[in-house]
């Protein structure tokens, strides 16, 4: 039988939700088969049985609480009560008070310490003297919780517990890392590691010990007792139930691996059908799949984004305290949607879903209000104690009100998508697209399909999910097409797949042909599109996700030889490239670690310490700052240059915090191939030259060192790799092309004369000076686009600076790329010099005609 969670409350996904209503259940079994055992062999009463004897005592200490004013009476009297409930839960009642590091005292009535004497659990009692079930988290101490007035601290008393034990108690040295809160009519677990985003169980007594339902008493027993939390030995079980949650966590990635793939496939089908049927537009190229793939794409990611950060209101970027906003532009409420059934025409095929995502997407991007003044009206009415309806003529409140600040980021940005901005998805291809990304995936028949908690999932899950998908591609069939499989596997969407035309099919065995659900062949009509793992595309674009604990071993191993004997400040010049980076996920992890390690020595280097309740933040500001300014990467995989945006956004976002850009540090290009800045010796080129440069090393230029005299760049020089096909059947398709590029290689790589070698030299010194110009470039367009950042251990700045994503690419575009101007900046210069270099590399056998002679390729 499942557990009644009636009585328990689960803030802000302490566990996930799923996991907490479907799975944690079997993970109990083992620790109630035990007490079971103990109470049939030992005679020993199990903890929830116990539990269940004291609610006589419960109803009787409450119906006396409710009878006196006394806050001193009131103590005594829910004292004597958790005289007998702590023990059933495997606590000594032993009240004390516990120093803090600023001489203020904190009244506990239980510790439980580890072998070192470090404290590991407080118990604190909360005493509601109004007898209204207060939260203890709003309660504050009493005075009558001090046996001596020299041990009061005045400045206590006037906080709330919540303050305090974020503020104080966890700002110690060594803090407890769980704390149990308890009044008469409720416990607070919290545990410290969870407590920045206010996780925790509650349980409301009243609820428990009044309904005395077995399986919530169990539960209650389970979660509280100190076996369960602090055990004298090994794991406790709480956080082996975390990570439970967490396993759970990833199964879930595995299952969006699923619903993406599916959802895209649903999204670019229909676009087709509304090109085809609304637009009358009829076309099946291969560079409109390719478009639909990407904006497909990046309309997940939206979705993706808006699950993420409604998850986590403490962002700021989602008003979900808002109630105007979670209830009329949230993507969560559209979630509420799932599984609703369409039953008219108007439901199934009106595009009220869509017009809610596409007005949700512009309010991000655009904010809201978007008027100056409408902003101001927004944050006055927020700021303000009271609203006086009498000023609108109509009732209006806090929870009407919602403010958004514009992201212009690209992820948002409607020119992204030129061919989806003209199409409207049909509620009905919405609603599966939002089922697919809300619910798990069940395993079998007999299991129900679990909510998706975007709380729960991290950047590592997430990437896993999207860069899984990178070497998929989108194409049309372009005949009705079968799916086969190799015989006794067991179809994989995920896997490559193959498809078959209809007169192929009966070359297949039942075992090899794929059937659908209600037994039909699995066929693709003409002109479908499909979004599969085809060929070899995953080998060719190295799409291959890193797990998680291996990225933290490898970096963390990396960085501890690279971190020795390094300031605070020298360890925020560490730059940090990647050369093949996916969805970032060794750069993240990077950026995570170094974060942590600058303000631990940041701390150190000043005194200085950060409270429990800034730390995350501050660490956050760090991780932005880093990611904005240290990281470089590339991959071949334009659409993953993309993902690594949003995953090295998402993984340094806070509250407050600007859209970082990466147009100078994230590019599509391939690391093992290119021109760099080496130099062979002039003497090797001549034809008197006892060893030649075809046979030498070039020699690399160190940074912020200047060419050698008498060197010449080695992408000005001929290689004998350049176009170097030997492959046997290649030699044999193409006899007379092999040849002519033979004999051009002969010719292209022959020694230079004093002349030309004059000239190379001559070419060298201007490649210098574009260089240097480039450098200069360079260093003034990335001051311009960098934004400010304020973190810990370094001076504010005086002048804040902030600007859009556009003005920078914009900036960029014209400086870097010079993109609408007549004059070749430095850098495109430079750039097609040696792209032009690398091409003869790959020169096309086809075009063996074409290939430049030796004074064409230097100096035309």
């Amino acid at each position: 039988m499942a557990i009644d969670f009636t009585g328990i409350t689960n803030n802000n996904e302490f566990y996930t939700n799923h996991y907490l209503n479907a799975i944690l259940e079997k993970d109990l079994k083992a620790l109630f088969k035990e007490w079971t055992r103990q109470e049939k062999e030992e005679g020993v009463r199990p903890p929830y049985s116990r539990l269940k004897g004291l609610s006589r005592d419960y109803s009787l200490m409450r119906s006396r609480l409710e009878r006196t004013k006394n806050s001193a009476e009131k103590l005594e009297l829910q004292r004597e009560f958790f005289l007998k409930l702590l023990p059933v839960l495997g606590y000594r009642f032993d009240p004390d008070l516990k120093e803090l590091e600023d001489e203020a005292f904190i009244p506990v009535i239980s510790e439980v310490k580890k072998p070192n004497g470090i404290p590991e659990l407080w118990i604190i009692d909360a005493l509601d003297v109004t007898g209204e079930n207060v939260d203890p988290l709003d309660l504050s101490f009493c005075k009558c919780q001090y046996p001596g007035e020299e041990t009061v601290s005045e400045e206590l008393l006037k906080l709330r517990l919540e303050e305090i034990v974020s503020k104080h108690i966890f700002r110690i040295s060594e803090p407890p890392r769980w704390v149990i809160l308890i009044s008469d009519a409720q416990i607070l677990l919290i545990d410290r590691g969870k407590w920045n985003e206010k996780r925790s169980l509650r349980f409301e007594l009243p609820e428990i010990l009044g309904r005395q339902e077995s399986s919530t008493l169990k539960a209650t027993a389970a979660l509280l007792h100190r076996d369960s939390i602090c055990p004298d030995e090994g794991l406790s079980l709480l956080d082996t139930l975390d990570e439970n949650s967490h396993k759970h966590a990833f199964a879930v990635s595995e299952d969006l691996k699923y619903a993406l793939r599916e959802c895209i496939e649903l999204l670019g089908n229909e676009a087709v059908w509304y090109m085809r049927e609304k637009l009358h537009e009829k076309r099946y190229k291969r560079d409109l799949a390719q478009q639909l793939t990407i904006e497909c794409l990046r309309y997940m990611y939206r979705l993706l984004f808006l699950f993420y950060i409604e998850a986590r209101p403490e962002l700021g970027y989602a008003p979900m305290k808002s109630e105007a906003y979670r209830r009329g532009y949230s993507l969560d409420t559209l979630r509420d949607l799932e599984l609703v059934k369409l039953t008219t025409e108007e439901s199934k095929n009106g595009y009220f879903i869509h017009e809610s995502i596409q007005l949700l997407f512009r309010i991000i991007y655009e904010g809201f209000p978007t008027d100056k003044k409408g902003v101001q009206i927004q944050r006055a009415l927020l700021d303000s104690e009271a609203i006086d309806p009498r000023d609108f003529g109509f009732s209006l409140k806090k929870k009407d009100i919602f403010l958004i600040k514009p992201l212009k980021s690209h992820l948002f940005d409607p020119a992204r998508t030129p061919l989806l901005n003209r199409i409207k998805f049909r509620n009905y291809i919405l609603q599966q697209v939002i089922r697919l990304m809300s619910l798990t995936r069940p395993k079998n028949r007999r299991e129900k399909r679990g909510r998706i908690s975007y709380a729960q999932l991290g950047i590592n899950q997430l990437g896993a999910v999207y860069e899984g998908l990178l070497s998929y591609r989108g194409f049309f069939a372009e005949t009705d097409l079968y799916e086969v499989k190799k015989a006794g596997s067991k179809l994989d969407e995920l896997e490559t797949a193959y498809f078959v035309k209809p007169e192929d099919l009966e070359k297949y065995t039942e075992d090899e042909r794929v059937y659908n659900d209600d037994g039909t062949l699995r066929m693709y009509p003409k002109g479908t599109f499909i979004y599969r793992l085809a060929g070899r595309d995953r080998q060719k674009s190295a799409s291959y996700y890193t797990p998680e604990v291996l990225t933290r071993c490898l970096v963390k191993y990396a960085l501890k030889e690279l971190l020795q004997d390094k300031t605070a400040d020298e360890i925020l010049k560490l730059t940090i490239c990647e050369p093949a980076m996916g969805s970032a996920a060794f750069l993240n992890e990077a950026v995570n670690q170094i974060a942590e390690a600058y303000l631990d020595r940041k701390q150190k280097e000043t005194g200085q310490t950060i409270s429990h309740d800034n730390y995350k933040r501050e660490k956050q500001k760090v991780k932005m700052y880093l990611a904005d300014n240290n990281v470089f990467g590339v991959d071949l995989n334009p659409v993953a240059v993309e993902l690594a945006e949003v995953s090295l956004w998402l993984n340094s976002i806070y509250k407050g915090a600007y859209v970082p850009w990466f147009g100078m540090q994230l590019v599509t290009g391939n690391s093992l191939i290119g021109a760099r800045r080496q130099v062979f010796p002039s003497s090797l080129l001549s034809k008197n030259s006892n060893h030649r440069w075809l046979d030498e090393v070039p020699t690399r230029i160190m940074p912020g060192t200047k060419r050698p005299q008498d060197t010449v760049y080695h992408f000005l020089l001929p290689d004998r790799g350049m176009a170097d096909y030997t492959d046997r059947v290649v030699k044999e398709m193409a006899k007379d092309e092999i040849e002519k590029i033979k004999k051009w290689n002969q010719e292209f790589a022959k020694p230079f004369s004093d002349v030309e070698i004059e000239r190379l030299l001559a070419l060298s010194d201007a490649v210098d000076r574009l260089w240097e110009s480039h450098i200069r470039n360079q260093r003034r367009v990335r001051k311009d686009t960098s934004d400010t950042i304020d973190i810990f251990g370094q001076k504010p700045s005086k002048r804040p600076k902030s600007t859009t994503t556009q003005w920078k690419d914009r900036v960029f575009s014209e400086e870097i790329l010079s993109v609408g101007k007549r004059a070749s900046s430095p850098y495109r210069r430079l750039k097609l010099a040696m792209d032009y270099w690398c091409a003869l590399w790959f020169w096309p056998i086809e075009k063996a005609d074409l290939l430049p002679t030796r004074e064409e390729f230097l100096f035309e």
